[in-house]
């Protein structure tokens, strides 16, 4: 098992998350965040299904599931008329929906698990300084009495938001730029025709937009863009007037009575030009920052760190440093796509020519009823539809099923004599998972043996639903699942050299094995 150092910059989310991922692969951590406190206010507030998957393997979704409000749908108005629909009930998850949770809640539920792991957040602690050579990364740390510590650890992650030490320090450049809107958002009491329940609803006039969720049973979030006051700072001191008024401009229908939470806020669209640099890895916000638009940033920062950790920890076993190339091969890419799909959903919602205005509207109502296009909005914005089936990191021989190397697994119910259970629900270790379709005995002992390092799972046609059979097909086939839950390798049982290069790839060989090949 690895025990190499890492250090970790920035306690939100993405990294409490990096840091419980790289615990449970075995590593030394530590982290470190300049802030005294925890979130306060839910910045951050759409936990989507993607995020809530790898929450089942910690062991933490259903007490997430019980703490937030499952909202079900999306609704896109203009004008007070309805043009866009979008229902999260058929989402092929374990949770189907999106889930409302504020970031502190979040927050709560993950440096809880942080610290049962056994490592606690070392707070009021800046970096300093980060020099790189070859195999490790020298930094210095300010603490809180001012005194500064020396030390070198393998790798470093910049997990520390917009305005990223880590980032700058390396010298990497944070490309893009300013929307040009006017945003500001509250926590409010509110009620009227137009008050939330169960759905997202986002209303547009001429280039304003306003968004409203039901955070719980008596606050309601509301995020406001004003294409009316572009390029304008927008209120300092704001007040429920100004979050009235600008109800009222795009024509909905509440009337608010009193706010928990408000504050202006800017919007910027940037990546980072590299998200590897040699010993030094960014995520989440300190690699890509956008519009709050389907409510992805958080929920991308987790999935990068899940994504990078599990290469971390088999370099650490032995397998060779390119492997950490595909974090930017494959990361990068989703964070470029992200951008795209934010900038671009934010035009659509902000467009002020009325023609343009018209054409919208009309081409909404169109496509909300098609099935395949509901199915692609709907996988995006839960990032279930993610894939990584171009990455140098798969591998891909083939064979019947449509689940490919590259793509999710989902979460499938598996039937037993008396009972259905789910392929995941016990898959709660930083281990791979091989599956062993139609094998037999033989065959199932002969992976088990060659690949130690994995969970082995034999499935057989009988305990497939329709579901089961039309991705996992019904020739003998080896899945290996890594510990993100992609797929990394699919291919014929009986084509042992294969899967066996693919296992040695990902350091699962024992050592022996790995030396004679």
């Amino acid at each position: 098992m690895p025990n190499s150092s890492i250090l970790i910059v920035g306690a939100g989310p993405t990294g409490m998350t990096a840091a419980i991922e790289l615990k449970r692969a075995g590593f030394d951590v530590r982290i470190i965040d300049k802030s005294d406190h925890m979130a306060q206010h839910s910045q951050a507030l759409v936990v989507q299904a993607r995020t809530l998957e790898q929450f089942q393997r910690y062991g933490i979704a259903e007490e997430a599931v019980a703490r937030g409000r499952k909202l079900h749908g999306a609704q896109f108005f203009s004008e007070g008329k309805q043009i866009l629909s979008v229902n999260f009930d058929e989402l092929a998850s374990r949770y189907p929906f999106a889930l409302f949770l504020p970031q502190f809640e979040t927050e709560a539920l993950l440096n809880a698990h942080m610290e049962q792991l056994g490592v606690k957040t070392e707070r009021r602690v800046e970096l300093e300084s980060l020099i790189q050579d070859d195999r490790s990364v020298r930094v210095s740390l300010r603490h809180p009495d001012g005194n500064l510590e020396e030390l070198r650890v393998r790798w470093v992650l910049g997990c520390d938001g917009a305005h990223s030490a880590v980032r700058e320090k390396t010298g990497t450049p944070f490309e893009g730029g300013g929307v040009g809107l006017s945003f500001f958002l509250g926590d409010l009491v509110l009620d009227g025709p137009d008050a939330p329940e169960n759905d997202l609803t986002i209303h547009v006039h001429h280039g304003d937009v306003v968004f409203l969720g039901r955070l719980n049973d008596k606050l309601v979030r509301m995020i406001v863009a004003l294409h009316s006051q572009q390029n304008e700072q927008g209120p300092v001191d704001m007040s429920i007037d100004d979050l009235q008024r600008a109800a009222d401009r795009v024509g909905v229908r509440v009337k608010i009575h009193s706010a928990e939470w408000m504050t202006p806020f800017h919007v910027n669209d940037r990546q980072a030009k590299q998200i590897r640099i040699r010993n030094v890895f960014l995520a989440g916000d300190a690699s890509h920052i956008h519009s709050p638009v389907g409510g992805q940033g958080m929920n991308t920062g987790i999935q990068d760190v899940a994504n990078l950790a599990y290469k971390l920890a088999a370099v650490a076993r032995g397998a060779d440093e390119s492997l950490l190339d595909s974090y930017e091969e494959e990361r990068g890419e989703v964070g470029k796509a992200l951008l795209r799909f934010t900038e671009r959903g934010l035009k659509m919602a902000t467009i002020t020519n009325p023609l343009l205005e018209q054409v919208r509207n009309v081409l909404g109502a169109l496509i909300s009823g098609v099935k395949p296009v509901q199915n692609a909005v709907i996988g995006f914005i839960s990032e279930t539809a993610i894939e990584y089936r171009t990455s140098s990191a798969v591998v891909d021989h083939g064979g019947d099923g449509d689940l490919r190397a590259g793509d999710r697994l989902p979460d499938l119910t598996l039937h037993y004599p008396g009972e259905k259970i789910t392929l995941l629900r016990d898959w709660t270790q930083a281990r791979h998972l091989v599956l062993v379709i139609n094998g037999c005995d033989a065959e199932v002992d002969y992976v088990r043996l060659n690949i130690p390092e994995a969970e082995v799972i034999p499935l057989h046609l009988p305990q497939l639903d329709d579901e089961g059979i039309n991705l996992l097909g019904i020739t003998k086939k080896i899945v290996i699942v890594r510990p993100d839950g992609y797929v990394g390798f699919r291919g014929p049982i009986g084509r042992k050299q294969e899967w066996l290069e693919y296992a040695r790839q990902d350091a699962l060989l024992p050592q022996a094995i790995r030396l004679a090949a």
